[in-house]
């Protein structure tokens, strides 16, 4: 009796699990859905940062010194962005030169047979 209570609660176990990555694999959903849509480049960190810059100045020099944080910030993240294409680009470079080495060296072992 017990065998079968073990066996039929493996295999209850076993289905459950077997479902559970189709689940998952509907998308997002959720607060963490939201929080993306909602998400911009303006962080509280660079709200207060620029707050601090521009604390006692007048209104021209505020907008100069935002502007000029603004687009120190976008090109900090446009070569963050180049550096990681490079990087990506690179690794696939490395796979396809592997994968013709790999390809050279069955070719010259099948023509040496």
């Amino acid at each position: 009796m017990k065998k079968i209570l073990v066996i039929a609660m493996i295999l209850i176990l076993s289905l459950t699990l077997i479902g559970m990555p189709a689940f998952a694999a509907q998308g997002r959903r959720g607060a963490s859905d939201r929080a993306y849509q909602q998400a911009s480049d303006e962080s509280v960190f660079v709200r207060a940062g620029d707050w601090f810059a521009t604390r006692g100045k007048t209104a021209e020099e505020k907008k100069a010194v935002l502007a000029e944080r603004k687009t120190k910030r976008a090109k900090a993240r446009m070569q963050k962005e180049v550096e990681k294409k490079k990087k990506m680009m690179e690794k696939e470079m490395k796979k396809r030169q592997k994968e013709m080495e790999a390809r050279t060296k069955k070719m010259k072992k099948g023509m040496k047979k």
